[in-house]
């Protein structure tokens, strides 16, 4: 069931649970992906070393194939104790550059800390939220709130794609069943139970994260966060924000549209359907994905390629994956 949590119980679980767990064996891998955008990273890098007192942690740099000058840019990170830079030849995309980053991440690490490379921390977010999952076992996935360049509040989590939501939408469905529906623009005090967290701030339980394999990395850029939470989600676990935790995401450096980018949402979104959905309803979806790009083509011819590729089937074989080249030791 989702519902806020009480604020006294978490208070008096986290001080009951930290004073029992000694601080040396909570240990979080903090796992950064970088492609061609070193300077991000650097200051995300830096805030992390800045803002984390509570808890003992290590960062990982994965660097997705960038190109020389960026990654040696990132060399001089390393200089710092709990800093590891690894380098993929391939840019393999979001899962499985974070599955190489995990392949990295020390023995020890109770929780990993997926965080985009675009962000920087505004409080002691690792300390907080394993404080929060530490008081609270069933929790296989927090967030922390997250807060725009400019300082205003952004959505930090989502639901999962439903028929219902997509057909009725989101304020239909919520009357039925607002347990399942939390408002997505409330200003949260206290933590709740929401259906996903956004990719830009996944902090996992490592035991969860395990157990159900980790990332899928047919996912390569989009879904991997609803896709997460689903299968937390059938193992026992569940999904919280935490909003005491707060972040800043960079987004929207550049509002361009690339048709190769928006085609591999689909793909990754088809991917998701296939998984969870039976072929009545993976049929719906594609109808309602079609009607809602085809009639905006004339804004954007874009539009309507993305329709016609949705009515092909969304085929995976046309993947940014399978275009990726090996770049030089």
């Amino acid at each position: 069931m989702l519902r806020p949590l009480n604020y006294w119980y978490f208070a008096v679980c986290r001080r009951v649970v930290v004073s029992v767990l000694p601080m040396s064996q909570r240990f979080v891998s903090i796992i950064l992906l970088n492609y061609n955008s070193h300077r991000f990273t650097i200051d995300c890098v830096e805030s992390i070393v800045d803002k984390t007192k509570g808890i003992d942690f290590e960062i990982i740099i994965v660097d997705n194939n960038s190109n020389p000058a960026d990654l040696m840019a990132l060399e001089t990170l390393t200089a710092q104790p709990n800093v590891q830079l690894v380098r993929s030849r391939i840019n393999l995309g979001f899962s499985g550059g974070n599955m190489l980053g995990v392949q990295a991440a020390s023995p020890r690490a109770t929780y990993y800390y997926f965080l985009n490379n675009d962000c920087v921390l505004r409080t002691d977010v690792c300390t907080q939220l394993a404080d929060f999952m530490d008081a609270t076992p069933q929790a296989g996935l927090s967030g922390a709130q997250m807060f725009a360049g400019d300082g205003s509040r952004q959505q930090t989590f989502g639901y999962l794609p439903t028929l219902g939501s997509k057909l009725l939408g989101h304020g239909a469905v919520r009357r039925f069943n607002p347990a399942l529906y939390p408002p997505l623009q409330q200003v949260y005090t206290q933590p709740v139970q929401v259906p996903f967290i956004m990719g830009s701030t996944l902090f996992v339980r490592a035991s969860a994260f395990q157990a159900i394999g980790g990332f899928d990395v047919a996912h390569f850029l989009y879904v991997e966060e609803e896709d997460l939470a689903k299968r937390l989600q059938r193992a026992g676990y569940t999904a919280w924000l935490v909003p005491e935790a707060e972040y800043v995401h960079f987004t929207g450096q550049s509002t361009a549209r690339n048709y190769d980018i928006e085609k591999e949402y689909y793909i990754s979104l088809f991917h998701y359907f296939r998984k969870y959905h039976s072929w009545p309803e993976r049929v719906l979806f594609r109808l309602y994905y079609f009607i809602k790009n085809g009639r905006k083509f004339r804004r954007d011819p874009i539009f309507g390629r993305l329709a016609w590729f949705i009515g092909r089937g969304s085929p995976m074989r046309e993947s940014l994956r399978y275009r990726q080249t090996i770049g030089h030791k």
